[in-house]
């Protein structure tokens, strides 16, 4: 059975489709995945196994029936705990949700479930999906398959940590400061980062509103794709008669592809790793005939996007995760720091009025209007996901005492985001694809395109993971 779990689920779902391999034994083997390996790695915080092998069974009656089939008929699957699964515990890491049973899915959940996979199982994250590690205090500390003592990444780190593993072929995240792409790039998977808006993100704990999207998580840029397409089949951006545009021709040949490298930057202290992978996919693109421009930059930069991406997302986030920055406010009082909470979140940014984030929505969009600029000469622009490739646990110390170790260098945790708002801020699609390893841990790269170009972003990893050999599962797994 460990056969099956190096499976993209691109090839299961042709199998099932074909009759060669049965829903019902897909799904038994990867549960037997997450009895072995997970008391170690610590990604699943909750099965529903009864009722996805009853499903599987019915998927594998449809098939010997000749039904019409989903695009992803019979595939086994896990979602993050941030996004509510009706009648399986949904907890978003918070202690006062250990018993949420939801009584309907998140809307991208029913999507999934409507194009025929079945969940089986939910993945750790951080609290509300708040941090660049994936631990909280009801599920504990998930470990990377790579080397258990580092981290998964956040905040859809079990996610992209289970499909390293081998326990799914697929998963659901979310991403407002990297957390889907950072995950990735940490575990070696690939994951989409989808232009917002595109899809809805009704049934997320916490809500994100402006910044944040769903996406998925596979091994293989076909697989993001598949999952785009179920994810989209009854419209994109609340628009039932729209579509994602499709590839452009040059994203699946290579010839006339313009690609732009943002390898480095003042703004970004990254390490050599992560700064040779963008070189090395470059590289890799210009010897299969693609056209690479060095240094491709909007007029702004990105210190200077990075502080109106920090305004934005600071507002965001005090609307979407109070109960985070209540537990600080109180904990600033009770030190005698503080006297008022407000006063911790003004200090901090999350107190924005609706006229401030009026100006600062509007720098974002001239932004948008550079960005629209530069996809006039290139098509996509590869750049670091983040300062460093996976680093060991730090989750006991708070946000503001943690440090990112940068090639001897240290940096501030929050460091993490900077390279992740800079297809987040002007609202752009993001695919996140592996480079190869340094050092026995993976590094990724992500492509990032012009607004609506989804598909063609995910193209482009297509060419990246054929050129530079795509997953490469940890070893052990």
């Amino acid at each position: 059975m460990d056969g099956l779990s190096t499976l993209t689920a691109t090839e299961a779902v042709g199998a099932i489709h074909r009759g060669e391999l049965g829903s019902e034994e897909l799904l038994d083997a990867h549960v037997a995945r997450v009895d072995a390996h997970d008391g170690e790695l610590n990604l699943i915080v909750a099965r529903d196994v009864d009722r996805a092998r009853s499903a599987a069974r019915e998927a594998d009656a449809a098939v010997r029936r000749g039904d019409a089939l989903g695009p992803l008929h019979g595939l086994p699957m896990t979602i993050k705990d941030s996004f509510e699964t009706a009648g399986l515990v949904t907890t978003s890491g918070a202690e006062r949700l250990r018993e949420h049973i939801p009584t309907r899915d998140a809307d991208n959940v029913a999507a999934l479930r409507e194009a025929g996979a079945i969940v089986f199982a939910k993945t750790n994250l951080p609290l509300y999906a708040g941090d660049f590690q994936t631990a909280n205090a009801l599920h504990g500390v998930s470990n990377n398959p790579w080397d258990p003592s580092r981290t998964v990444g956040g905040s859809s780190g079990g996610a992209a940590a289970a499909i390293a593993a081998g326990m799914t072929l697929l998963e659901q995240g979310s991403d407002i400061g990297g957390s889907i792409r950072c995950p990735a790039h940490y575990c070696g998977v690939f994951g989409h980062k989808p232009t917002w808006g595109a899809l809805s993100d009704v049934g997320h704990i916490p809500e994100t509103r402006d910044l944040g999207v769903m996406g998925p998580l596979g091994r293989s840029a076909a697989d993001l794709d598949l999952a785009m397409t179920a994810l989209t089949a009854h419209g994109v951006g609340g628009n039932p008669a729209a579509a994602l545009p499709p590839a452009s021709p040059a994203a699946r040949t290579v010839r006339g592809l313009r690609v732009g490298l943002w390898a480095q930057d003042e703004a970004a202290p990254t390490s050599r790793a992560c700064t040779e992978a963008v070189v090395r996919v470059g590289e890799a693109l210009a010897a299969a005939g693609a056209q690479v421009v060095d240094d491709a930059r909007t007029a702004t930069s990105l210190g200077e996007q990075h502080l109106l991406y920090a305004t934005l997302l600071n507002a965001t986030m005090a609307a979407g995760f109070p109960e985070r920055v209540i537990e600080a406010a109180r904990h600033r009082v009770a030190a005698g720091e503080i006297a008022d909470p407000v006063e911790l979140a003004r200090s901090r940014g999350l107190c924005l009025s609706h006229l401030d984030w009026g100006a600062a929505h509007e720098d974002r969009l001239r932004l948008i209007a550079e960005w629209e600029a530069l996809f006039d000469r290139v098509d996509v622009v590869v750049a670091p996901i983040a300062p460093t490739s996976a680093f060991p646990h730090d989750v006991e110390r708070s946000f503001d005492d943690r440090y990112l170790d940068v090639d001897g260098a240290q940096v501030p945790y929050w460091s993490h985001i900077v390279w992740a708002g800079l297809a987040t801020l002007p609202l752009l699609p993001a695919t996140a694809v592996p480079a190869g390893t340094h050092d026995g841990l993976p590094v990724g790269v992500q492509l990032v395109g012009r607004r609506w170009a989804d598909r063609t972003t995910i193209a482009v990893a297509g060419l990246v993971e054929t050129l530079l050999g795509g997953f490469v599962a940890p070893p052990g797994y």
